[in-house]
């Protein structure tokens, strides 16, 4: 119950005037009689007139003191808050991803989040019952089915853990689509952003939680070796209102200080710091970087990890009857762990332990057959040959055609700007289902790449450095880096524990929370492989595929209980660091942020107060009377 206006209890300084009353007594003159005998049978009024006496009829103050409290409490206007009722489903979805674990005022904002459910499941119910999801668990999203017992749902919010995974929603999004089946069902996703949802049949109500938070955070850190150093690099960025004078401290987990520097970083800002380690000193070792005193909102982003490792050797196999000095030279020049070896297609006749082969297409224009390729990561240069699930023969385009889409959402394409470059001679196919494009004309794929029966391709449709057909290969800087990042890509295959999500460029063995991993360790079939998380939980892996990085640290990989491999996971996200509440995006669907639907009803009951208190004024006047 509450009161409309509360102002009214003030009035209830006005009950001991009532009682003070009852123990004044009467002002009266004082005459000179011959005799009190007459007054002789009224010695009650007598007392009654003595102030501040033990009072002998209780019972009449009493009820008039009730009488006046209720009418007090009517004048407050009491209401009685009744739980409103929507005819139809409601779907709340709680976000616990990083950024939720940003404090503000003592709590995080997800137990922010997790309070405003709680309240909002005791203002309203549904006729189709309540879910509870979030957006990054462990197991399913969805963490209490649609039900009115306030108790699961209680339950159910309660076991929510904060996750240290990025936003991602479509998963989420997707499984709420498939139990929304009417206009009257509801959908609140409970959050501090609400950037980049994803376009839905049904409207989003939004319930905001938090402020703009003062975040310093490391978005950035690669490891790579250059002759005997490592070289640690990172960037840091100041998300406060002030310049930060903070310093960047690397730390060899279980051991001490390996070095520090200090950084001065303009307000909105971010800064690069170099470490230059002796590789003797670091190579295999667990070391962490830490930024001291930052004296922000959110600890998450302020430690990440790595284990600086020799870069494996990368086997790549050159088929072509032509000299190749552009591509060779780039090839060559991604890293000193790259071992080229070259052939015409005359003297190939396996392409041996290479990891990735690349065959010059022209070469099938001269008559000879290409053995079978074993290797992995296969890369054809404008091949006139079939290829897995591709019936028809490629189609030869004479004519000029130019670049006019680039799929920049692929990691390959990152920084790469290949938009106006003109083919003057290329081919066309229908590409198989398991490929993906990277580069368009307007006459369909010029680059594609995929993955199929365990192997992965890079499709050219062009003589791609050949410069009587383009300008490809004088494209500079793009088609360095392009090049770069594919070998990336096939790389990151060859890996025993490798990203099935993206494409890795932070260094060995070190990924981003939320990422599935395949662990391919050549093991017995019988053996057990397990990976110890950061917190010490150990998952038995199953099917090679790990994907409870949901946590940032160290991870270890265990066979039959003796250790096997180590990695790192860590956030590295710059937006998800951010810590500022959006404003909601015009560009996605609907979006509601009025919550009137989950407000209670107000039902005034202070005409019963009133009549009880009419009730106790008529039982005091007949009290009255009677005495």
């Amino acid at each position: 119950m509450s009161f409309l206006n509360p102002a009214a209890f003030y009035l209830i300084g006005t009950i001991p005037i009532v009682i003070a009353l009852h123990f004044l007594r009467l002002r009266r003159q004082s005459y000179i009689v011959p005799s009190i005998l007459l007054w002789r049978d009224n010695p009650e009024d007598q007392k009654a007139n003595v102030p501040f006496q033990r009072l002998r009829n209780w019972l009449l103050p009493l009820l008039q003191c009730l009488f006046l409290l209720f009418i007090v409490i009517s004048i407050a206007r009491p209401a009685l808050h009744i739980p409103g009722i929507i005819h139809g489903k409601i779907v709340f979805i709680i976000d616990n991803s990083a950024s939720m674990l940003s404090r503000e005022m003592g709590r995080t904002r997800l137990e922010i989040a997790k309070q405003e459910v709680l309240k909002h499941i005791m203002q309203v119910s549904a006729s189709g019952g309540v879910m509870i999801m979030s957006t990054h668990p462990l197991g399913s999203h969805i963490q209490q089915t649609f039900t009115a017992d306030e108790d699961k749902l209680k339950n159910a919010i309660k076991n929510i853990t904060a996750s240290h995974t990025a936003n991602d929603l479509f998963s989420v999004f997707s499984l709420v689509s498939q139990h929304i089946d009417s206009v009257n069902d509801r959908v609140y996703y409970v959050s501090d952003s609400f950037e980049n949802l994803p376009s839905t049949p049904f409207p989003i109500n939004t319930i905001a939680v938090g402020e703009s938070a003062e975040n310093l955070c490391i978005v950035h850190l690669n490891v790579e070796r250059l002759a005997d150093q490592f070289q640690i690099l990172t960037r840091i960025k100041n998300w406060t209102n002030t310049d930060r004078d903070i310093t960047t401290q690397l730390v060899l987990v279980g051991g001490g200080t390996i070095d520090e520097k200090n950084v001065l970083i303009p307000a909105g800002t971010e800064k690069s710091v170099l470490f230059s380690i002796n590789a003797d000193r670091l190579e295999g070792h667990a070391i962490s970087l830490q930024l001291i005193d930052a004296e922000d909102d959110f600890d998450l982003d302020n430690t990440a990890w790595v284990i600086p490792k020799p870069k494996r050797e990368l086997r790549i196999l050159l088929i072509s009857n032509r000299r190749q000095p552009f591509l060779t030279d780039l090839l060559q020049s991604y890293g000193e762990h790259v071992r080229l070896q070259t052939t015409t297609m005359a003297e190939f006749h396996g392409s041996g332990d290479a990891d990735v082969t690349i065959i010059d297409g022209d070469l099938l224009l001269t008559g000879h057959s290409v053995n079978t390729v074993d290797t992995q990561g296969i890369v054809y240069i404008n091949w006139h040959g079939d290829l897995p699930d591709v019936e028809n023969t490629p189609e030869i385009i004479e004519r000029p055609v130019s670049v006019m889409h680039v799929n920049r959402t692929h990691p390959i394409m990152q920084e790469v700007s290949l938009e106006g470059l003109h083919i003057r001679r290329s081919l066309r196919r229908d590409m198989p289902y398991w490929s993906e494009s990277l580069v368009e004309t307007e006459k369909g794929a010029l680059i594609w790449i995929g993955t199929t029966a365990g192997r992965q391709y890079l499709v050219f449709e062009f003589d791609a450095f050949n410069p009587e057909v383009s300008e490809f290969p004088f494209t500079i800087p793009d088609v360095p880096i392009f090049i770069y990042q594919c070998l990336s890509w096939f790389e990151s295959e060859t890996a025993p524990i490798r990203s099935i999500d993206r494409l890795q460029n932070i260094s060995a063995d070190s990924f981003k929370t939320g990422d599935r991993l395949m662990i391919d360790i050549p093991v017995q079939e019988d053996a057990i492989i397990e990976v110890k998380k950061p917190d010490g939980e150990r998952i038995e892996l199953q099917k090679g595929v790990f994907a409870e990085t949901n946590r940032i640290g160290i991870y270890s990989v265990f066979v039959d209980g003796a250790l096997y491999e180590r990695f790192s996971v860590n956030l590295l996200n710059e937006d998800e660091s951010a810590l500022n509440i959006s404003n909601l995006s015009p560009d996605t669907n609907e979006l509601v942020t009025d919550n009137t639907s989950l407000q209670p009803l107000v039902h005034e009951v202070w005409q019963w107060v009133v009549l009880f208190g009419v009730c106790l004024l008529l039982c005091e006047w007949w009290l009255y009377h009677r005495h």
